[in-house]
């Protein structure tokens, strides 16, 4: 009702219309929220995690649906083709749909499987969007040898780019393990050291959560944090501070165990990606 009554409003061209439309729509959005919020809250985990993974899930249904139309405009109408395909690079660059926040931790594995594939995905589109402009140029018969190359070239560097992007998220799994492991050991030989090795083992430990600090900050696919996908949202990333030092604070407490336990997550969704060659 509500979808049907905004687009009432928007092919409206009685202004009066339109608002009434708009505020009624508006309020029963609002009622819809009010009525679904307790349903939603009532539902187990796995409900939780499916649900508000749908909107991910909706980003990539579209961009598939994109490319198909795309491919139908091939091959006599390759600019509206080359167009489509760089919007969906352009709309990927600019910030895309967001990586739920939620379950972070379970989330993990599959993040650093699903970033790296759209990156490279949203590359290919804006890769072969550039070569159906570039092949539609209005060039000159001789110069078809220097665009081909160009073409070539263009493609060959995509494949360059592709592979870096992978290795790079395999490289980061490797370093979050590699510290989530020295933090998980520090805090151990903390709890367990004699009390005359507590101030020793205190700034190791404070210096371990720095390292990992610095590299949970770092993006999955791109080494720009304006744009890219995060490692654990910030907040969780916060949360996992605090916790490490009270942990750090108070040897052996509750903190302790419950560090840890984060740690070990961390560690359990980066293993499969673990290449100390890449």
């Amino acid at each position: 009702m509500a979808v049907a009554l905004a687009v009432a409003a928007l092919s409206s061209a009685s202004l009066a219309l339109f608002r009434g439309s708009a505020l009624f729509s508006a309020l029963l959005l609002l009622g819809s929220y009010w009525v679904v919020k307790p349903w939603f809250v009532d539902r187990s985990e796995t409900w939780h995690r499916v649900i508000t993974f749908v909107p991910m899930a909706g980003y990539v249904v579209a961009l598939g649906l994109v490319v198909v139309a795309a491919a139908s405009f091939l091959p006599d109408q390759p600019a509206e083709a080359g167009l489509a395909l760089v919007m969906i690079w352009c709309f990927h660059v600019g910030g895309g749909v967001r990586e739920p926040t939620s379950f972070a931790y379970e989330r993990l594995r599959g993040r650093l499987t699903w970033a790296a594939a759209l990156q490279v995905s949203a590359m290919c589109c804006g890769t072969v969007g550039a070569v159906c402009w570039i092949r539609e140029l209005p060039i000159p018969g001789r110069y078809a040898p220097g665009v081909f190359t160009t073409c070539l070239s263009v493609v060959i560097g995509l494949v360059v780019a592709s592979l870096k992007v992978f290795a790079r998220v395999r490289k980061l799994a490797t370093e979050v393990d590699a510290r989530a492991q020295k933090m998980e050991r520090c805090l151990d030989r903390l709890s367990r050291g004699p009390m005359a090795d507590r101030r020793q083992l205190r700034d190791a430990a404070e210096d371990a959560w720095d390292e990992l600090n610095r590299t949970l900050r770092n993006r999955v696919e791109t080494g720009f944090h304006l744009c890219g996908t995060f490692i654990i949202p910030s907040e969780t990333r916060r949360s996992l501070e605090a916790l490490v030092m009270k942990a750090i604070s108070n040897p052996g407490a509750p903190p302790h165990r419950d560090a840890v336990a984060q740690l070990n997550m961390l560690r359990t969704a980066c293993s499969a990606k673990i290449d100390t060659v890449a």
